[in-house]
């Protein structure tokens, strides 16, 4: 058995996204085509050995592995190949969806999934194939790290989430998506995805195994919280500033009245007047956050590394002359949400310690389920994937409403997460296909209202959501081998918090909250 990905480049995703969730690596190992997480220094996997310990297998196992998954091979669905496939989402259509999609079933393990994500499709697209406005990253059927794998069915395992194709009104299991295994002396959660639900919030299911599952048994690690003390969700907002500045005068003003913190990215090439110099400086009076939205807006940043570098210490270089009593932000937001590697690598040279990034269509290690370090970048810059894009062409043909929006916010609230969201500024040449400021200002009055009627949400501008989470990434938490748990932190702040065990404690007193 034999397939299409590079198994290092999975184990270094894995491994970026364990760091975000345990403030600590998990030991990875390597058996065949799977990624092996031992949670705990006594977690062992060998050979005709059955499993010990806690353990996370990611991909698609050998024949002598599945009896101690639990499960067992299958016939391969006929179709699987098919089951990703998605047009993209234009004309007069909502949404476009694939035909296949995970199911989950009732367990205490999915506890961080909201309705919407219990029955998610492998793809998803909003607008054109570029945005999933969901935010979960796509799951492919052609051998990649990216995708599922088939051929597989729980046997004596529970089976947490399958895949399913819906066909002529008729629904078909295709196999097991992820399961668990419960022995005496071992749990074993297996995805048939190398690179598990690292896009999604899903992984919040990873994260309650590892922290949470079989504590009077099994040893456990403590998962950080991505709210601060006493919130469910932070929210942010912001508008990309491609077009006319000061055109969004209006919509800042109705944030500020709702005491809503405002966020502009703004693409410093732009000519820029009074009126939209007036509106940037009443941000800042505003606490608001001003991002870089590149100098020049290129596709990747641009085509090489030299290239990006450039381009964002000059976006960068225009803040400082504009504003040279504050140091220049270091926080940007990716031209597209484009980003491949050698970008980031720019981004840090040019001093950016911070990035918004994340879709559907590309650059699929950047799309992250949750907030932190990203892979490939040795730990020196931080990304939110904020996925959802309020859009004129999504809202008239999804009836008007900003339901998936709702839906979106609904993800990150059951799995404590950030949701991010965002618009862009009229100009004569483009309105984004709003059909008026009061259609795009409704849309957004819509949301807002949605979301309040959920409790403990905490608005946040850009630069605190950033600050939070890269205060995350300077906590280490270390267990002891009687289950104590430390803390190692650089930062001051007394509002983190980490859950184990089910129970969740501030990072500077360790009592149960």
């Amino acid at each position: 058995m034999s397939f299409s990905f590079s198994q290092n480049t999975a184990v270094e995703i894995l491994h970026a996204a364990m760091m975000r969730s345990f403030g600590a690596p998990l030991r990875l190992s390597l058996m065949g085509n799977c990624t092996i997480a031992h949670c705990s220094q006594d977690s062992s996997w060998q050979r005709g050995a059955p499993p010990r310990g806690k353990l996370l297998v990611f991909g698609p196992p050998e024949a002598d592995m599945t009896s101690a998954l639990g499960i067992a091979q299958s016939t391969p669905y006929s179709a699987w190949a098919e089951l990703d496939i998605c047009a993209p989402a234009n004309g007069d259509i909502p949404y476009n969806q694939s035909p296949g999609y995970l199911r989950y079933g009732e367990h205490s393990l999915l506890g961080g999934l909201s309705c919407a994500m219990r029955k998610r499709p492998f793809t998803r697209f909003d607008y054109a194939d570029e945005w999933n406005n969901l935010g979960f990253g796509r799951i492919r059927t052609d051998g990649s790290i990216w995708a599922a794998h088939g051929g597989f069915t729980a046997e004596k395992a529970t089976e947490l989430a399958g895949a399913y194709n819906q066909h002529m009104g008729e629904e078909a299991h295709c196999g097991a998506y992820m399961t668990l295994f419960d022995t005496p002396k071992a749990s074993v959660l297996w995805c048939s995805r190398p690179v598990g639900p690292v896009d999604s919030t899903e992984w919040s299911v990873i994260e309650r195994f590892v922290s949470d599952w079989r504590s009077d048994h099994l040893p456990c690690l403590p998962c950080l919280c991505q709210t601060p003390y006493g919130y469910q969700c932070i929210v942010t907002m912001r508008l990309d500033c491609d077009e006319d500045v000061g055109s969004a005068r209006d919509i800042f003003t109705w944030y500020e009245g709702q005491g809503i913190p405002f966020s502009l990215a703004v693409k410093t090439s732009l000519a820029l007047g009074p009126a939209d110099l007036a509106l940037l400086e009443d941000v800042r009076r505003a606490e608001g956050t001003l991002l870089s939205h590149t100098h020049t807006h290129q596709y990747n940043w641009g085509s090489s590394i030299e290239g990006v570098t450039h381009e964002a210490t000059a976006s960068r270089r225009w803040f400082a002359e504009t504003w040279p009593d504050t140091p220049p932000p270091d926080l940007a937001v990716s031209p597209f949400h484009t980003n491949p590697s050698y970008a980031v690598q720019g981004m840090i040279q040019a001093g950016f310690a911070g990035f918004v990034s994340g879709i559907i269509h590309n650059d699929p290690e950047y799309l992250l389920g949750r907030a932190g370090i990203v892979p490939f970048a040795d730990g020196k810059i931080v990304s939110i994937s904020q996925q959802s894009m309020l859009h004129g062409d999504c809202y008239s043909r999804q009836g008007k409403s900003v339901r998936a929006h709702v839906d979106a916010f609904a993800a990150q609230y059951a799995a404590r997460g950030i949701f991010g969201y965002l618009d862009h500024p009229f100009s004569t040449r483009y309105q984004y296909d709003w059909e008026s400021k009061e259609q795009r200002l409704q849309a957004h009055q819509q949301l807002i209202s949605a979301i309040r009627k959920h409790k403990n949400i905490l608005f946040w501008p850009q630069q605190e959501c950033f600050d939070f989470v890269k205060a995350l990434g300077a906590v280490r938490l270390l267990v002891s081998s009687t289950g104590a748990v430390s803390v190692v932190s650089t930062t001051k702040r007394n509002d983190i918090v980490y859950r184990y065990k089910g129970c969740e404690y501030r990072i500077n007193d360790g009592i149960s909250l």
